[in-house]
């Protein structure tokens, strides 16, 4: 009797684990069903239910920062900016070196035409990923904004570093230049600029400017 109970163990273990792993699947399977409906009722313009899944999918166990930056994203499509503002934040707090919630809140604040709140997200992104273009030019036009010219062109210029033909980057470094009282160097971006695009707005006046 001892001996037949001790050679079946190894097959209740078996089972046991068979079951417990057919339960994780389920779990698992059941988590991706709701972020699918999620996407799905997103797709058709169902926003409310849209969320209503994303919680679902959060209070059933799933992963707490990618409901957060999709309730986040859902928010910002409502044009509900001070909610998605909220849900990046956290987000951000939840995965401190996650660079999508960054760029989210550096979306919104110039989707809202922000320069300040732009210019704040821009210097949260380049922590992480100092080379990023759109968070280069908001800081750079931020810094411009409140007249913080050296803050500017130092931007500016690390923009025109990895792309030398960009035109707004030059303009920028070059009015930059003009306010720090740097006349010569303004000028030789202006000639530069104009030597690319004629017609770019304010080039020829910088010329005259600095003659």
């Amino acid at each position: 009797m001892k001996r037949t109970l001790l050679l079946m163990l190894p097959v209740i273990a078996l089972a046991t684990g068979t079951t417990e792993q057919a339960e994780r699947k389920t779990k698992e399977e059941m988590l991706g069903s709701l972020w699918q409906a999620s996407l799905n009722a997103e797709k058709s313009g169902e926003s409310a239910e849209a969320l209503a899944k994303t919680l679902a999918y959060s209070k059933n166990g799933g992963d707490g920062y990618l409901a957060t930056m999709r309730a986040g994203w859902l928010a910002y499509g409502q044009k509900k900016y001070d909610e998605a503002n909220r849900h990046y934040g956290s987000a951000m707090r939840q995965q401190s070196l996650a660079l999508s919630p960054r760029l989210g809140l550096l979306t919104i604040a110039q989707e809202q035409g922000d320069v300040t709140a732009a210019a704040r997200a821009g210097d949260l992104v380049l922590l992480l990923e100092p080379t990023n273009y759109r968070a280069l030019l908001a800081v750079a036009w931020g810094a411009f904004q409140a007249k913080d010219y050296q803050k500017a062109l130092g931007r500016y210029r690390c923009v025109m570093a990895l792309y030398p033909e960009d035109t707004d980057a030059i303009s920028g470094a070059a009015w930059a230049e003009f306010y720090k009282g740097q006349k010569a160097e303004a000028r030789q971006l202006f000639r530069r600029l104009v030597s690319i695009n004629p017609d770019y707005q304010y080039a020829k006046q910088g010329l005259e400017a600095t003659k």
